[in-house]
């Protein structure tokens, strides 16, 4: 390490010198002065008056006086691990060499003039000689330190540590140096806290809230997951050009707060980063604000403002027991009770709502904080899929003692996104007898608590963050304050309308195009990945840049957006850095659920690393998916449990990212295709009796599982295929069908109850759509839980509006794109 001090004429750069030397194992080296240096100290008569250092040169050791700053260097750098100081900053160059160095610290030191004006006649009368006046002393004050040629003000600038010296006590500035404590290594490479607090203060340059600048950073394993800034949404005028009525009225602290419409920079942060990429581990930092919460480790900011401190958000995805065991270890627990009890503000999302109550049947050994009655119990698949993943409603169930006010922004003509396997049933009137605000939501005959609050509390079971308009408005009246607000025009809708929706996916296959662009193509039954892209070029359709797409999706009212990553099938994905980009860029302003599928396994990069398939998954959800779809490696990894006598390794992708990010986080992408046979009888495999009869008039067929886009069959059935990956921890089977796919002849409805009545976990339907009939029939006559739909949305031949009013008019539930908040 080498500090070098600059500072004015008698400032205490030798003090501090000293002490470092005579303290901390300082070594003084000096560079001897040239002409070029700045002009000396002199006395009233004009005569120099010699440095501590000068009068001490006799005794300097010759190898501590160097000639020039690069001979300077060049023995320091050989003895970095040491510990040196130097005075002799004398003019840019040198700094500039310095600079260079990464064991360099520039610490400027300054007094008041008065003070150092006493300091130089002091010196004078050691010496005999008359010192300057004081006026004298200013002037030659000012042309050493702003002299054009070799004024030192302008290196003082640019130090990294400022101390003022305005003692004259050495015990007083030895007690300053210790609390500065020069010697800490973190001052030359700043720690991780260090480094992401600066990049939260950078993101804070781009607030645009008038009143207030702020930034925040969300990390995790030292890497950046999101950034926020405080300002105006996307695609509304910034705050500091008018856009927010609030801000630029100039009202005080909470006033106003309903026409607020910027967003807090911590808000953004965490809408930006998506439920998915929150995980153990993360850490917020933030310049301005205070908040905590389960997935995220620690909270690091710099400092408050009066109703952020007041506020908690504790939001979480993944087991009760290990998020409760999180928080305990972590010492959340106590000061979130006394958070609560203080009456603060508190908000819980997912496992921040069943955290509040005493148990749950998910870890019955692990106790909940308590604060609400009940416990969670998980929800019975027996007539229904488990998890509950989808978007469904959040209804007050007391309507008519708040008149026409919503409860946190609720509205009963809006849909939120859950998904979570284990509820706090619904027990009519016995929350609300104790003052609960309860709101429900119905998974088939079970009702269950979607969000609560009472006083200062509000949590809810679904996730805002992943609910577009709806889940924003809530986060911004809870960030707000606004507890009630009246309600602008009609909130009515039938209790028909309760449940879960129909879930509308748009699928984007993406693959990379002559430029390097990816882009979105759609080929008829599979050619996009059947062919070489030399033999399919006239074939395969290019419709569009995958992040436009993906916006007008959601802005039609998709319930999620899938890209399926088919150049994948013949390029690493650790290096397919386009796609990571996708995604990041999609989920700034694609506020519902994103899957990426193709390539998640084990892989090589170039240079050899082995990268394991929860690597990929995990740089994925990091750059803003929610979900990731395993496509031919789970056929591989089904063919060795199998074979294994249904034994599971914990070795394989949809077992290590299911264990890591939830079985909600996995899905498994199917390619079956059609075998006929005559009977029953005349194979191993599990058979359906079809009303579509074979190419020799057979009744009865089998679904072979395929590989590599359907251009290799396996062994195995869709069933043991669908019960296998199920047993392994999927928790959605995405089905596809070779037959069906590109066709525009509707979904394979006979193979969508086969594969339905075999497990338990939601399947979508996918292949074959090709008008919003395909879509009313799939929901009619079978019981999948979301239908997917791609070339019929590219081409612009319908729209996901135009599926769902379709829907809609046949009396199913459909959740509506809200435009405002």
């Amino acid at each position: 390490m080498l500090i070098g001090l600059c500072g004015g004429i008698c400032a205490g750069k030798h003090s501090v010198a000293e002490y470092l030397a005579n303290t901390h194992d300082f070594t003084r080296i000096y560079l001897r002065r040239t002409a070029q240096t700045p002009s000396v100290e002199k006395s009233a008569a004009e005569l120099h008056i010699p440095s501590f250092d000068q009068i001490n040169n006799a005794l300097i050791p010759e190898e501590r006086q160097f000639a020039s700053v690069a001979d300077l260097i060049e023995y320091v750098t050989k003895r970095w691990q040491q510990r040196w100081v130097t005075t002799d900053v004398w003019d840019e160059s040198v700094l500039e060499a310095l600079l260079r160095r990464p064991f360099f610290l520039l610490v400027g030191v300054d007094a008041p003039v008065s003070l150092r004006w006493r300091r130089f006649k002091e010196r004078c009368d050691l010496y005999d000689q008359t010192p300057p006046a004081l006026e004298e002393f200013v002037v030659r004050n000012d042309d050493y330190l702003y002299s054009q040629q070799t004024g030192l003000a302008k290196l003082i600038d640019r130090a990294e540590v400022r101390l003022i010296n305005s003692t004259n006590s050495l015990r007083k500035l030895h007690d300053a140096l210790k609390d500065l404590d020069l010697k800490d290594q973190q001052r030359l490479r700043p720690s991780w806290d260090q480094y992401f607090m600066q990049l939260a203060s950078l993101a804070a340059q781009r607030s645009n809230c008038m009143k207030r600048r702020v930034g925040c950073v969300l990390v995790r394993e030292q890497r950046v997951i999101s950034t926020g800034y405080n300002g105006t949404p996307r695609n509304l005028t910034n705050c500091n050009e008018g856009g927010c009525p609030r801000c630029n009225d100039g009202q005080g602290a909470g006033m106003g707060l309903s026409t607020c419409l910027c967003i807090h920079a911590e808000e953004n942060a965490l809408l930006e980063a998506g439920r998915e990429r929150i995980r153990e581990g993360t850490i917020l930092y933030c310049d301005t604000i205070k908040i905590a919460q389960v997935g995220i480790a620690e909270v690091v900011y710099a400092q408050g403002y009066s109703m952020d401190q007041q506020s908690l958000i504790l939001p979480g995805v993944g087991h009760f027991g290990h998020c409760l065991t999180q928080l305990r270890e972590g010492g959340y627990l106590e000061p979130i009770k006394k958070h609560v009890q203080a009456g603060k503000p508190f908000m819980g999302i997912c496992v921040g709502l069943q955290a509040l109550f005493e148990g749950s049947e998910e870890n019955p050994a692990v106790p909940g904080l308590g604060i609400i009655p009940g416990s969670l119990v998980r929800f019975r698949d027996k007539d229904k899929s488990v998890p509950h993943i989808g978007w469904n409603s959040a209804r007050t169930t007391e309507d008519h003692k708040y008149g026409n006010r919503s409860f946190y922004g609720l509205r009963k003509s809006s849909k939120y996104y859950y998904v979570h396997s284990y509820a706090v049933q619904y027990q009519e009137n016995v929350l609300e007898r104790e003052g609960w605000i309860v709101a429900t939501a119905s998974h088939g005959a079970e009702k269950f608590i979607g969000a609560i609050g009472k006083g200062n509390l509000f949590a809810t079971q679904f996730h805002p963050e992943k609910s577009g308009l709806a889940g924003l408005r809530v986060l911004k009246a809870f960030l707000d304050g606004r507890k009630f607000e009246a309600l602008i025009g009609h909130d009515e809708t039938s209790d028909l309308m309760d449940g879960l929706t129909r879930r509308i996916i748009a699928c984007l296959d993406v693959r990379t195009n002559d430029a390097g662009d990816l882009v979105v193509t759609k080929g008829d039954q599979y050619d996009v990945r059947e062919k070489d892209e030399a033999v399919a070029a006239g074939q395969i359709r290019n419709l569009g840049k995958p992040v436009d797409l993906a916006r007008r999706y959601y802005e039609q009212g998709a319930d999620e957006v899938t890209f399926l990553n088919i150049t994948s099938f013949r390029s690493c994905p650790v290096a397919d850095l386009p796609m990571l980009e996708i995604l990041r860029r999609t989920s700034e302003s694609v506020f519902v659920p994103l899957t990426v599928g193709g390539g998640i396994r084990d892989t090589a990069e170039p240079d050899g690393t082995l990268v394991p398939a929860l690597g990929v998954a995990t740089m994925y959800f990091n750059s803003g998916a929610d979900k990731v779809s395993i496509g031919s490696d789970a056929v591989s990894a089904v063919e060795d449990y199998l074979n294994a006598g249904g034994k599971l390794s914990g070795k394989t992708a949809i077992e290590t990212i299911s264990a890591a990010y939830g079985n909600q986080a996995v899905v498994v992408s199917i390619d079956p295709k059609r075998i006929y046979v005559a009977s029953p009888e005349s194979t191993n495999h599990h058979t359906i009796e079809t009303r579509y009869q074979g190419p020799s008039g057979e009744a009865y067929c089998w679904y072979q599982c395929t590989v590599k886009g359907g251009r290799e069959g396996r062994d195995i059935d869709v069933r043991q295929l669908v019960t296998s990956v199920e047993a392994m921890g999927a928790g959605e089977i995405l089905l596809n069908s070779i037959d069906k796919d590109g066709s525009g002849s509707g979904f394979d409805l006979e193979l969508v109850n086969d594969v339905k009545s075999a497990v338990k976990i939601p399947v979508v339907a996918s292949s074959g759509a090709g008008q919003p009939l395909h879509f009313e029939e799939v929901f009619r006559y079978t019981k999948v839980d979301a239908a997917l739909g791609a070339g019929m949305f590219h081409r612009g031949e319908y729209t996901v509006t135009q599926v769902k009013d379709h829907l809609a008019r046949e009396k199913h539930i459909v959740r509506q794109f809200e435009e405002k908040m």
